[in-house]
């Protein structure tokens, strides 16, 4: 079974091997095989060398014995020899700096385009979560790890043969003793590296709530109030207790594995002293010269350096593996919501149903929604309403398609949403979420124009947008317009969170789609500047599918109808003077809200 298990993992080895070498080709096919033929030359020209300079020892020796010798022929060989190495040693180490620049540069693109592209519900699965908060830190320059050690294992392989083809005619004893005594290091290095990859992987859950409180603790948006609550200390210290921990073990678990190594060190020194005494012993019987003495010598120094380097680099790469197959995980995690197809039959606004939807989330025993059943008219205006956990928001991740229901289907025209292809739906569709986007690191017109960046940009489109948000009030003050940065940490200005809410309303009125959804689109914005954003709202959207959810009654009173969700079933719907009359859950909460305005 062991042996099994053994051809198993080296099976693995060698596919990960030829995953990552397939990946990096792809990525930068010219400067791998580049580097790839300068290893199999620097792997090749020691030798050269030291026979040449071995050879320029026995030229010496001949020419002081007054016999004929080539003295400066081999010398002028030698120097070319040295003058190539320099010049290819120069031009690797360049080749090798751009590697790292170039690799990181095209993995981070892989990386940022694949995790960006993963299904929604990805990012609130536990599991999914953890695999890219434990890639995020250390995909790029493990792989860098892998792919170099996988270049030196080229040279080291080659440089072996070029050993054995020297020391093996004469002195085939020598290369079996120095090969035996590198082996345990071997094994007691794999050992170590098991023992680190499951510690790192135990304390995965830790260590991401840590990175989060780092985060934090160098966010605006946190600062604010850690400092007001003198709470700064507070994250700090749960970081350090989370991190000094993670590292002291780490480097005991480095600490031990280097201090188990050093008894290998004097085996390994053994055996170098007994290959010297040998080459000793048949240069007094005149077996070899000098000059062979010296290129025996450095051969034999050579098959630990690159045996014992071999077993490195297999050991690095063993180390890294883990951690880069994660990352293959990432590449290769399936899409849970199947893509359709269909990319036509929705030029109208689409009448949207829900039909017996039965939903509860991945790994929850209990359900959100229980055959209910909604219809939405095409260029009907609907707000919907309930307290928290009623099951809203849920609605409103179906339709985006972020999540697919248990049982029940969604219907756009008819047609069942999982046949239209999602790009093609999300082009209809516009949706401001309760957590939308701000974006400090672009400019205001980026932050409108990435509600629909494919489109005709015009200066006259955005701004007719700010003028319906109630945005282009404040906005018309910035000295740079437009191309003014939306953050104070990027030299542009400061928009306070409601003015932020208008610009990300100025978005939905720019993208111009046939169906918008508002989740508390006015959460932060004062009530005058409500009133008039949802007059214009309304007015403007007439041929547009609108959907309102809402806590805030003077946002949804004057939709054409009323939804009042509560547990996830619908309770109630209507208009608002309907809903009042009714005298139900809309208008006990309706008066609620309106004592607290008195």
């Amino acid at each position: 079974m062991s042996n099994n298990n053994n051809n198993q993992k080296n099976k693995d080895f060698l596919k990960a091997i030829f995953w990552i070498s397939k990946l990096v080709y792809g990525l930068i096919p010219y400067l791998l095989l580049t580097l790839f033929v300068m290893e199999i030359l620097t792997s090749i020209f020691p030798f050269i060398r030291q026979r040449l300079f071995s050879q320029l020892i026995d030229d010496v020796i001949a020419l002081s014995q007054n016999k004929n010798n080539f003295l400066i022929k081999t010398f002028l060989a030698l120097f070319v020899v040295r003058i190539t190495i320099s010049i290819v040693s120069r031009l690797q180490t360049m080749f090798y700096q751009t590697l790292g620049t170039k690799l990181r540069h095209e993995l981070n693109k892989l990386f940022l385009k694949r995790v960006s592209n993963l299904d929604y519900q990805h990012f609130e699965n536990k599991d999914s979560a953890n695999l890219i908060a434990k890639v995020s830190e250390e995909y790029k320059w493990r792989m860098q790890e892998v792919i170099i050690n996988i270049l030196r294992l080229t040279s080291q392989t080659i440089s072996l043969i070029a050993i054995f083809i020297i020391l093996v005619p004469h002195y085939w004893f020598l290369v079996l003793v120095l090969f035996v005594t590198e082996i345990p290091a071997y094994f007691i290095n794999q050992k170590w590296q098991k023992i680190d990859w499951k510690f790192f992987n135990d304390n995965i859950e830790k260590t991401r709530s840590g990175w989060d409180i780092a985060w934090q603790l160098t966010e605006k948006r946190f600062i604010s109030e850690l400092k007001i609550s003198n709470s700064v200390n507070f994250l700090l210290n749960k970081f350090n207790q989370i991190f000094d921990k993670f590292i002291i073990g780490r480097i005991k678990i480095k600490q031990n594995k280097n201090t188990s190594q050093i008894p290998l060190i004097f085996i390994s020194n053994l055996s170098v002293a007994f290959c010297i005494w040998v080459l000793l012993k048949d240069i007094r019987s005149g077996s070899i010269t000098i000059g062979l003495l010296t290129f025996y010598y450095n051969a034999v120094g050579q098959v630990g350096q690159n045996f014992s380097g071999l077993l490195r680099s297999f050991i690095d790469i063993s180390e890294q593996i883990p951690y880069v197959l994660d990352f293959k995980k990432i590449i290769e995690l399936p899409h849970i919501v199947k893509n359709g197809q269909k990319k036509t039959g929705l030029k109208k606004t689409p009448l949207i149903e829900f039909k017996n939807i039965s939903f509860k989330y991945p790994n929850s025993d209990d359900y959100i929604f229980k055959n209910l059943n909604l219809t939405i008219k095409a260029n009907e205006e609907i707000a919907i309403v309930g307290i928290n956990g009623a099951g809203k928001s849920t609605l409103i991740k179906l339709l985006c398609r972020f999540y697919d229901p248990q049982s029940g289907q969604i219907l756009l025209n008819g047609i069942d949403i999982k046949k239209f292809d999602l790009s093609y739906w999300y082009k209809q569709l516009s949706v401001l979420f309760q957590e939308f986007n701000i974006y400090q690191n672009l400019t205001l017109k980026d932050n409108i124009i990435i509600g629909k960046p494919n489109s005709i940009i015009t200066r006259q489109k955005i701004i007719s947008s700010l003028k319906k948000s109630e945005a282009y009030n404040f906005i018309k003050e910035y000295k740079n317009g437009l191309n003014t940065m939306m953050g104070q940490r990027y030299g542009g200005k400061e928009p306070s969170w409601g003015q932020w809410q208008k610009i990300a309303i100025a978005r939905i009125f720019y993208s111009d789609t046939p169906v918008l959804v508002l989740d508390e689109p006015t959460a932060s914005i004062d009530a005058t500047s409500e009133h008039k954003i949802f007059d214009r709202l309304y007015k403007q959207t007439k041929n547009k599918t609108l959907i309102i959810v809402s806590h805030r009654f003077s946002t949804v009173r004057n939709a054409q109808r009323i939804i009042v969700i509560d547990k996830g079933k619908i309770m109630e719907q209507g208009t608002h003077k309907e809903l009042i009359k009714l005298k139900g859950l809309y208008a006990k909460s309706f008066k609620l809200q309106a004592q607290g305005y008195n």
